[in-house]
This record gives C-alpha cells, sequence and structure tokens, in this order.
C-alpha cells in the first residue's frame, strides 16, 4: 500500500491506521477478502495499467473505510457489522455470509468479486445450517485441538453457496484470488463432513496466504506453466481437467498430508464421537487421503522438483516426514493402478443415478457401446497378463447380463463396471499394481481413462463430434473453443437453415463450433458448411477427423478469404481480429435473411482497456447497421430456443 499512498491517500491513512495498532490483532483486518483485493487490483491498475477487479474509486473507498474502523478500535472482518454471524466463539472463528448484509462498500464489493468469479451470489444459509457449520467447527477442534486453531484462523469468512454459476455441483471451494473466503455447498450432510471441508479449504487458504511471503515456485514460473501431472483419481472430462500443474499439486499434497492425519484420528475415535456428533459419515477415508498424498508427494520430489523455490522444497520435505510418520507402511513407489480403480468406482454411482432419473431419451442406448468396449478390453488385458482363472470367473459374471440389445446392455453399465473393478482388484498381487513388475498398470490406465472420457461425453450430452473437439483442444492446449451453451445455440440455428443453405464458421480453432454445426444439421446433407482457420497446426489437427463431405475446412487468413466464399445463411464469426476489425466484410457474407451470431462480447470478461473498447464499439455498430435486427442476450430466466426438424425416419 506503500507503493500507491502517494495517488491513493485512503491507502496511506490504512497503512498508518495499522502502524497505530499498538500490537492489537490486525489479521482479521488485513487478510479480508476485500482488503486484500483493493490493495491487489489498486496496485495492478497504477503500477501496470489498465482496468483490473475492483474500480479504483472503490478500493479507495474500501481503504478509507477500513482505516475509520481500525481508528475506532474495530479489529473484527470488516464485513462485521452486526449483520454476520460468528463460526463459533474462538479467536480464529471466522463470520458466516447471509445477504442480509447491507450493500456498504464492503458488501457490495464482496458480492461484486464473488459475481466475477463464479457468475453466482452466495446464498443465506438457514439456522439448522448454522448450527451444523458450527457442530463441525467444534468436532474439528475436538479431533485436531493443535492444528485448528492455526488453521481456521485463514478462513475469515465462511459462505455457502448454491449450485449455480461456478459453484454447480462443487461441494467446498477456495481461491487463491480470493483469499480469506471458503465456500461450502449447501448439501452439508453431517458434522464430519463440515469438519473435513472448513479443515480442507481452510489448508487451502493457509498455503495461499504463505505462498504470497515465500518462494514456493520459482520465480520464473508462470502461473499456467510447470510439470503437467496426471491424477489418476480425477476423470479428464475431455479438457484435461486431470493434467495439474505444479502450482495445484503442491495445494493438494499440502492438503491430503492434512485430511490423511484427521481421518486417522477420526477413524480412531469415531465410536467415541459418534455418540455426541453421530454417525461418522462423509469423510476421505484414511487410505484415500494417504494413498493420493504420497502418490502427489513423488510427483514433487520428482518432475515437479525443478519448479519449487527454495521454500516449496522444504515445505515438501517437511510433509513427506510427517507422511512418513502418519502412514508407516505406504503403497509400491511408483504405483497408481489403484488410484485408476478409485474413479473407475467413482464414475459407477453417477452412471446409476443418470439411469436412475434419465431424463435423457435413449441414455441407456448411448451407454451400450461403452459397456460392451469395457467388458472387452477387461477381456483383453486379462488375457494378457496371462489371469486365465480370473477371465473364466469374469466371464461366468458377464453371463449374467447377456446383451438382449442396446437398452438392455446399456442399462447393466453399472453392474458390469463393478464387476470389472472387483476382478482388477483381485487379480492384483498387493492391491496397488495389477502384476508384480507393474508392467501393465500403463494399460489398465489407458483403459479406464479412456472409458472415463467416453462416459463423460455420453452424460454431458455432447455429440461424438463435439467430444472429438474438445479432446483435441485439451491435448493442443487450445482455450478459445466456444462455450457448451453457445454451441447448442449453434446447432437449434445450424438445424434451422434452409433446404440447400448455407453456414460459414470464422474461426475453427479445434473444431468445437463446426462440430455443434454437424450436430444440429442431423442426417442432413444438403447444406454447404465451410469454416475458416488461420493456425495451419490447429486446421491440420481437425481435418484429420472424419467429417462429411458437405463440411470443408479452409487454412486461410479469413480477413482475405471471406470474400470470395459468397453469401451464407448462417454466420458464426468467432475469430477476434476479424469481427472487430473487418465486421464490414463479416457483414458482406450474410444473405438477406441470414442470421449472424458474435460470441465472446462481454465486457466484463476484458482483459484490458483497449479490449474493453474494442468490445463496446462492436455492439454499437451492431446496434447501428440499418439492415440488421439485433439481440443482445443476456438473459438470466432461463430461455429455450428449438428449430423444428425433419422427424427421424
Amino acid at each position: 500500500m506503500d507503493t500507491i499512498s502517494d495517488r491513493v491517500p485512503a491507502a496511506g491513512q490504512l497503512v498508518h491506521a495499522l502502524a497505530e495498532a499498538d500490537g492489537r490483532p490486525i489479521h482479521h483486518v488485513i487478510g479480508d477478502t476485500v482488503v486484500r483485493c483493493a490493495v491487489l487490483h489498486a496496485h495492478t491498475q497504477l503500477e501496470i495499467g489498465g482496468p483490473y477487479g475492483l474500480p479504483l474509486d472503490d478500493c479507495d473507498e474500501v481503504f478509507a473505510a477500513t482505516a475509520e474502523r481500525v481508528w475506532r478500535g474495530r479489529f473484527s472482518s470488516p464485513l462485521d457489522d452486526g449483520s454476520l454471524r460468528r463460526l463459533g466463539p474462538e479467536p480464529y472463528d471466522g463470520w458466516i455470509w447471509n445477504d442480509e448484509h447491507p450493500n456498504d462498500i464492503f458488501g457490495r464489493c464482496f458480492r461484486q468479486l464473488l459475481h466475477h468469479r463464479y457468475g453466482a451470489h452466495p446464498r443465506t444459509p438457514a439456522e439448522e445450517e448454522i448450527a451444523l457449520l458450527g457442530r463441525g467447527a467444534l468436532l474439528l477442534r475436538e479431533l485436531l485441538p493443535d492444528l485448528t486453531p492455526g488453521t481456521l484462523d485463514h478462513a475469515h469468512v465462511i459462505a455457502s453457496i448454491p449450485d449455480a454459476g461456478g459453484w454447480k455441483g462443487v461441494a467446498s471451494s477456495s481461491q487463491f484470488h480470493l483469499g480469506g473466503t471458503i465456500f461450502l455447498g449447501r448439501s452439508l450432510r453431517s458434522p464430519w463432513w463440515v469438519a473435513e471441508h472448513l479443515f480442507h479449504e481452510a489448508m487451502h487458504q493457509k498455503l495461499y496466504d504463505l505462498r504470497h511471503g515465500h518462494a514456493l515456485l520459482t520465480m520464473d514460473l508462470a502461473e499456467d506453466d510447470g510439470a503437467a501431472v496426471h491424477v489418476p483419481w480425477n476423470p479428464a472430462r475431455l479438457s484435461g481437467a486431470n493434467l495439474w500443474d505444479v502450482h495445484r499439486v503442491l495445494a493438494a499434497f499440502h492438503v491430503y498430508v492434512h485430511l490423511g492425519l484427521l481421518s486417522v484420528v477420526a477413524e480412531q475415535r469415531a465410536d467415541e464421537l459418534q455418540k455426541v456428533y453421530g454417525p461418522c459419515e462423509g469423510m476421505t477415508g484414511s487410505r484415500k487421503a494417504l494413498q493420493r498424498a504420497h502418490y502427489l508427494g513423488e510427483q514433487l520430489r520428482g518432475p515437479c522438483w525443478d519448479k519449487l523455490g527454495p521454500a516449496g522444497k522444504s515445505l515438501v520435505e517437511w510433509l513427506l516426514t510427517a507422511l512418513e510418520f502418519v502412514d508407516p507402511a505406504p503403497p509400491p513407489a511408483g504405483a497408481y493402478a489403484h488410484l485408476c480403480l478409485d474413479l473407475y468406482e467413482k464414475e459407477i454411482g453417477q452412471v446409476a443415478s443418470a439411469l436412475s432419473g434419465a431424463a435423457q431419451p435413449g441414455l441407456r442406448r448411448r451407454l451400450a457401446p461403452l459397456a460392451r468396449a469395457e467388458v472387452d478390453g477387461t477381456r483383453r488385458l486379462l488375457t494378457d497378463i496371462g489371469a486365465g482363472q480370473a477371465l473364466g470367473n469374469f466371464n461366468q459374471i458377464v453371463a449374467y447380463y447377456p446383451d438382449g440389445g442396446d437398452d438392455q446392455f446399456g442399462a447393466s453399465l453399472p453392474d458390469l463396471r463393478r464387476a470389472i473393478a472387483m476382478t482388477l482388484q483381485r487379480v492384483s498381487p498387493d492391491g496397488y499394481r495389477l502384476t508384480e513388475s507393474g508392467a501393465f498398470d500403463a494399460r489398465l490406465k489407458e483403459m479406464i481413462h479412456g472409458a472415463s472420457e467416453d462416459l463423460y461425453a455420453v452424460l454431458a450430452g455432447y455429440p461424438l463430434a463435439v467430444a472429438a473437439a474438445k479432446r483435441r483442444a485439451s491435448d493442443l492446449r487450445f482455450r478459445s473453443s466456444c462455450h457448451d451453451d453457445v454451441g447448442r445455440l449453434l446447432s437449434v440455428l445450424a438445424a434451422a437453415v434452409p433446404l440447400f443453405g448455407r453456414i460459414l464458421e470464422i474461426g475453427t480453432g479445434t473444431g468445437v463450433g463446426a462440430a455443434w454445426i454437424l450436430s444440429g444439421l442431423g442426417e442432413r446433407r444438403d447444406v454447404e458448411v465451410i469454416t475458416v482457420e488461420s493456425d495451419p497446426r490447429l486446421a491440420e489437427a481437425v481435418r484429420a477427423w472424419p467429417w462429411p463431405d458437405h463440411v470443408q475446412v479452409i487454412t486461410a487468413d479469413a480477413a482475405e478469404a471471406i470474400g470470395g466464399l459468397g453469401e451464407f445463411h448462417l454466420v458464426f464469426a468467432d475469430a477476434a481480429p476479424v469481427k472487430y476489425q473487418r465486421l464490414d466484410a463479416v457483414l458482406a457474407t450474410l444473405r438477406p435473411g441470414g442470421t449472424l451470431l458474435l460470441d465472446d462480447l462481454d465486457p466484463e470478461t476484458a482483459t484490458s482497456e483497449t479490449q474493453r473498447l474494442e468490445k463496446a464499439a462492436l455492439r454499437t455498430e451492431l446496434q447501428r447497421a440499418p439492415d440488421l435486427r439485433m439481440a443482445d442476450l443476456r438473459i438470466p430466466t432461463g430461455v429455450i430456443l428449438a428449430a423444428k426438424v425433419s422427424a427421424p425416419s
């Protein structure tokens, strides 16, 4: 704050107020999410330039209001205005957010920060949820009395989150860029679950705070740089979600070592404490946590080691020593087959849940090829490792699920997966590797993660071409594919293109947009689809997919090429340079009655003032075009758009 106090006087006032705190604890003040974000955002705007996060005027107001609180002797969280309850009575207990907090400078900025990061706002927890949070904190103190104070001290605010926006499907969450706040989902299953997730997310915040002040990583390591570590227990989800950089590996290792300790103590004291806190439900088992910690520790000690800074290496060594003490019988070095099977078994519940309430027509039919592929893959694997008796037993189990058609066999996938998992676990000599040598573990990993990718594509409702394009994007580290919602809109618009129509996509990327267009056309072959990509590497990768004859991938500078392509019924302009700098050329490709779709125009996603101005100028130009009727789609209420297609034959 000193470096910006000459340009933001209120920052200097806050520095002065904190300096005169006379030894009073100020960590709830400077650790507050709004205050620390205001410091970072103001510094970034003034030292680097351009818009970033909170507006400078808001940062100034945050500094002034915080300084005023400190001068009045208030050293609690700046969000503490009397409307928030505490997690408990201890000095390290944080404040539980509720939406009754007024929209003062702190409440307004807190809401703005969370909405920008997650696209949603936290909710007000019910009384029983607040009580459960408190019981979870009490249980955590009971289990780990020495560790809890120094951990919860880093969670200044606890927010209950809805199943919406970036929190959809999230049990708990925390963010490096939102230091001091942890987020818990509304399914607070038990005090045991709450204790683990409070501990888990507060541990993340503790490491984030350490990362701000110590050289945990090498100084030249970019945010998205570092060794890519494959995490066997996580699904890839067509996006490489199971490939972690060193930042995430270190954070997860730090958490899993501590969760392993928590779970060991919880399992030892479960009989005693269940009388007070109810059944020990919802906690990660100690073996699972410790096995994951061992795997991540190996990765940090191996491919990630040179990416760690001096403090990071010291921390890893200390945690590895602690891990040896907590778990003196670790898995064999390099073992990971057991972690792959963790993923395989976890997905059984997802399949069963999808089948029990299948809203998607034909889900069983789409699962049938997966079931056959997984059974056949298991048979080949058992044959190759020489497990003849296990193969015979497996075939007897499979015989109970005769392949009487897609609907029947697809519905059997959960049971077949259980049989596969049980068979592979039984042939393992030690529970960690498929054979003594571990020579076939890579085959097992390939089989399980391939099955996971296929399953995700089916359950997410992705057409085959879209799933393949998303895999290409992950493999090529391409991060600018169109959003799923845009893709589904594009699919409907493509379905509405008239007979013998023409569709143009500007900016192929890895083919995600073209794949959505193809899915909308279905079996139609009368529509010509042209997609233009300037990057030869991307275009070549897309061209390798077996597109039907009516889809053409062109490698060219779109600004130069589109003038000679004629007119189109539907144009999807996704390439930034063309849509911003040559809108006239784009509009010239649109025939009368045609439809133009543009995305990535949300001003809140602008990464610079120049980009924000470009987006605003493009929107204004489209609004003023006399021959266009434009809709700027920002519809929060939920809208369905459908196109009638020919009935299936």
